[in-house]
């Protein structure tokens, strides 16, 4: 790329100069005012350049144009006449460069180039457009361009026109034919014409100027100007007329010599061909193979004897005919695709086709087909040697299906299949047994070992028997055995062997690998008692175990723990990342617990996220506790699957033998309701069996049992507690409290039954009705003139692992009329840590909706101020325990300012909850917490009491 414009400029550079050069010649033969001459070369010059070189030239004209004029008309004796002496060459030089440029398209549109402008059409549209035609753009714009900048008069307008038009015609007459003649294309044919038209045309250009040179100063002086001008006018011109004749006659002879060239070769051509046709004649027609020759279009031109004896036609039928005759009807005529393959020119050689003869019959022919080329090298036909391979073919397709029914029943054969004698040869066998025996086709054929090295010492007996057996009777009855592999493995096989008839020594056995029975009767045993997933026993294993465990113990008077681990938070993995995950998580959960167990210990899988232990106890139960730590610490180090970095717990359940149960189920159904209290109990811990968990197991069922029942008969009710600004004792919100409402009984507190609705799920359509009707309320509240009162309710983990939340809540502010900026959702610091991507998301598009959203029971979790960065939190809660002890516990005075600062610094709002002394009112306060609720204000109360008390809680500001 550098190279090609470097020379670019070279190019410009050059023709700048050669145009600045001509353009100074023709302005010495100009008449006042300069401008006008008979003669302007430059125009010529700089057509041939852009013929020559492109249009990228053209920069050169322009500057050579401009230098030019600047020469003869520069003036700086005032701005403005600076200005003209500048802008006027400049709209000159662009008035020659659009002219050049206009007379190359012309040209290459009407007669093309590179041109040899051997017809005298072509010189005659050549040097018309690029002279007349294309010069009226320079005189037009040249001389427009002098009569606006007022130094030509108006009255001689066209008369300067008219000189300025001739002197660029006759430049171009006669420059062009001189610049071809050196650059021109074809070279040879240019290169001629320097004698025939560059030298008479310079010839006669020397003399005219040599006679205007000498008669200069009579001639060109008042009054014979106008006269001398017109005769210098006349004798360019027709030095540029000769110089079209000089092109015309030349062409004119050199078509002459083409033509007689032409005929020339074509006589010897037509000579050698006809010597050439005698000697193919010959050979074609004594050949035995059919010699064709066909037309592009498939016609017959010629058809040898060779060809009457193969396909049963003569000359005189074949010849005219379209070659497809021979071809079957359901075949397609492969003419077309051959001639193409030659057209590319790819070789034909021994193709194989089907023919028809005369007489119907099919024959198969081999064909070496040729191209048929004119003196000119152009494709024109094919010729075709065809021989009949039938009788050839036909014994190949014999001994082809011989061989093929042969090797099918061997190759293709699932079975191996070798051939041997009873001293261990083999001479042959097939892939099947090659692939049981670990051996090459090579190493059998060379006879590098025997059958009988690949049979372990063990069956030497077994085989003796067979080979008895095939000796007495030709075959032997089907038996197992091992075969040794090349590299030392066993593979089971089953053999069966016959003796060729004849022979009482060769045969052949067959060989079936049972690798994949035996494999798939252990997969069987196996599945049967193991964990699909984990490979774990399962619960048929366990239980088997679990009683022999229970035996042992009850023999020697020992203990047996049983320890029921559930993964917690283990669902939330496979709802947000898939079960892909999870099923990997398992896994390596599985792995893990298996580390924690010590010699005698088993671990198995019930199912889902379930695993049990069962450890045989020599002392006391302080070694299951111990067991039971180090599970809980393995399953809390982090999961790392994929590009996840998933974090876990456990709950474990224990029970022992034989204080909590006497047999498997008794001690299954104790380590899970033990299970269940660890989970009660804050999750990532275990718990011991007491006989007071039966009576809460109980009661758990029992409440699960009537939630359902309450949720049926619409027993759920809501009470609202204000949540008050402690700096004006204004109501700015209430927050929505859960109360079950049994009839004829008193309200029960959320606290009493909502960890019950969580663990059976029954929390999500629990909490859809708890929003509904909350926002309903709400609805009632702003249209009695409260506008202004927000409303707040808290949401479940499990809520917000619904997939259509988001919708939900959008669908109940839309149901309702609430905005949802009115609207603030109540979240647990272990939402914050739990499928943190995906609370995220969910997270962030409730924000994005308008609606608060604020941290509950704030302190008392785990949250990070990475995580409070992250979540679109407006809003902490700060957990009533540690505000009840302001004043009191100094660690807890101490975290309540702690969190009021954290929140300030991250511009969160904060509120107090359980506010129930004026002491805590103004110690908040004083800390800049502002927002509070609690008994200090008032208790939750029914919707129909709360506006009483909405009034009513002010008479507490003058207090503060």
């Amino acid at each position: 790329m550098q190279a090609q414009m470097i020379r670019r400029g070279e190019q410009i550079l050059v023709l700048t100069l050669i145009y600045y050069t001509a353009a100074r010649f023709g302005l010495l033969l100009a008449l006042a005012p300069g401008y006008a001459a008979p003669i302007w070369p430059a125009a010529g010059i700089a057509l041939v350049a852009v013929l020559i070189f492109g249009k990228g030239v053209a920069p050169g004209i322009w500057l050579g144009s401009f230098l030019a004029n600047v020469a003869v008309s520069f003036d700086a004796s005032s701005t403005a006449m600076l200005a003209t002496s500048l802008l006027l060459p400049a709209g000159l030089g662009a008035g020659a460069t659009l002219q050049a440029v206009a007379g190359a398209i012309l040209i290459r549109r009407f007669v093309g180039f590179p041109t040899p402008l051997a017809r005298a059409r072509d010189v005659i549209n050549f040097l018309g457009l690029g002279g007349p035609a294309s010069c009226v753009i320079s005189a037009s714009s040249g001389v427009t361009m002098l009569l606006l900048a007022g130094v030509l008069p108006a009255h001689s307008y066209a008369f300067n026109w008219w000189i300025w038009w001739i002197g660029d015609t006759i430049g171009v007459l006669v420059a062009t034919p001189l610049g071809l003649a050196w650059l021109g294309q074809p070279r040879a044919v240019w290169r001629r014409r320097r004698k025939t038209v560059a030298l008479p045309i310079c010839l006669a250009l020397a003399v005219i100027l040599g006679v205007f040179t000498g008669g200069k100063e009579p001639f060109f002086s008042a009054p014979h100007t106008l006269l001398a001008w017109s005769v210098l006018a006349g004798g360019m011109a027709f030095t540029g007329l000769l110089g079209a004749f000089l092109l015309v006659t030349s062409g004119h002879a050199t078509l002459f010599e083409q033509f007689v060239a032409q005929r020339t070769a074509d006589l010897e051509r037509t000579h050698q061909a006809e010597q050439a046709a005698l000697q193919l004649a010959a050979i074609v027609t004594s050949s035995d193979d059919a010699i064709i020759s066909k037309t592009l279009d498939g016609t017959i031109a010629s058809w040898n004897a060779g060809a009457e004896r193969m396909y049963g036609y003569s000359a005189g039928e074949m010849l005219g005919r379209p070659i497809s005759i021979l071809a079957p009807p359901e075949l397609a005529d492969a003419t077309p695709a051959i001639l193409q393959r030659l057209q590319r020119g790819e070789r034909v050689e021994h193709l194989e086709a089907v023919q028809l003869r005369k007489d119907g019959r099919r024959i198969d022919v081999s064909l070496t087909v040729s191209p048929i080329r004119d003196a000119a090298g152009v494709m024109t036909g094919a010729s075709a040697i065809a021989r009949d391979i039938s009788e050839r073919k036909r014994a190949e397709q014999a001994l082809r299906e011989r061989e093929a029914r042969i090797r099918r029943l061997v190759d293709a054969n699932i079975i191996g299949i070798y051939i041997g004698d009873a001293s261990g040869r083999i001479s042959e066998a097939n892939d099947a047994f090659l692939k049981i025996s670990g051996y090459s086709r090579a190493e059998v054929l060379a006879q590098g070992f025997r059958w009988t090295d690949m049979t372990p010492r063990q069956y030497a007996a077994t085989d003796r028997h067979a080979l008895a057996e095939l000796r007495k009777t030709g075959r032997c009855t089907p038996y197992e055995k091992e075969y040794i592999r090349k590299d030392g493995s066993r593979i089971p096989v089953l053999l069966a062997s016959a003796l060729f008839e004849g022979s009482s020594d060769e045969g052949v056995c067959f060989v079936l690998d049972l690798t994949e029975r035996k494999q798939a009767e252990e997969r069987i045993r196996h599945m049967a008692d193991h964990d699909a997933l984990t490979g774990l026993p399962n619960r048929a294993l366990l239980q088997d175990r679990m009683r022999q465990a229970i035996a042992f113990a009850h023999r020697y008077r020992r203990q047996v723990a049983v320890l029921f681990i559930d993964l917690d938070y283990f669902k939330n993995i496979n709802d947000s990342l898939g079960h892909h995950i999870g099923d990997q998580v398992l896994k390596m959960a599985a792995v893990r617990l298996q580390q924690c167990l010590r010699e005698g210990d088993s671990v198995a899988r019930l199912g889902g996220d379930e695993f049990v232990l069962i450890l045989p106890l020599p002392g006391d139960s302080s070694d299951a506790a111990w067991v039971a730590r180090k599970a809980l610490a393995t399953l809390a180090q982090p999961f790392s699957v994929e590009v996840h970095e998933l974090h876990l717990s456990g709950s474990i359940g224990i029970s022992v033998f034989p204080d909590d149960g006497l047999d498997v189920d008794s001690l299954m159904r104790t380590a899970d309701t033990a299970m269940y209290h660890a989970k009660e109990m804050g999750r990532g811990n275990f718990q011991f069996f007491t006989a007071a968990l039966n009576l809460v197991a109980q009661r758990r069922l029992d409440v699960g049992k009537r939630l359902r029942q309450a949720l049926a008969q619409d027993e759920f009710i809501l009470h609202y507690q204000p949540q008050v600004c402690m700096d004006s004792g204004i109501t700015f919100s209430a927050e929505a409290l859960l109360r079950w409402q049994p009839p004829g009984k008193p309200p029960i507190s959320c606290g009493d039954f909502i960890a019950n609705a969580e663990e059976s799920g029954l929390i999500v359509p629990i909490g859809e009705w708890a929003l509904r009707q909350a926002c309903r309320q709400l609805k009632i509240w702003h249209d009695a003139g409260h506008p202004e009162l927000k409303m707040a309710v808290n949401l479940s983990p499990r809520q917000l692992e619904q997939a259509d939340f988001c919708a939900l809540v959008g669908q109940i502010l839309d149901e309702t009329g609430i905005h949802a900026n009115a609207l603030e959702l109540e979240i647990t610091e272990s939402i914050l840590l739990r499928r943190s991507e995906y609370n995220l998301a969910t997270l962030t598009r409730l924000s994005e909706m308008g609606i608060q959203l604020s941290v509950d029971d704030f302190g008392t979790g785990y949250s990070s101020l990475a995580y409070l960065q992250r979540f679109p939190v407006h809003a902490l809660k700060i957990d009533q325990s540690f505000v009840r002890d302001i004043g009191k516990d100094p660690n807890d005075t101490a975290l309540v300012t702690a969190i009021i600062a954290m929140a300030a610094s991250l511009q969160l709002g904060v509120i107090a909850e359980g506010v129930e002394t004026l002491q805590q009112v103004q110690f908040l306060m004083a800390h800049g917490c502002h927002d509070a609720q609690g008994f200090y204000y008032s208790k939750a109360v029914p919707a129909e009491a709360f506006m009483d008390l909405y009034g009513a809680i002010r008479s507490y500001f003058p207090a503060h």
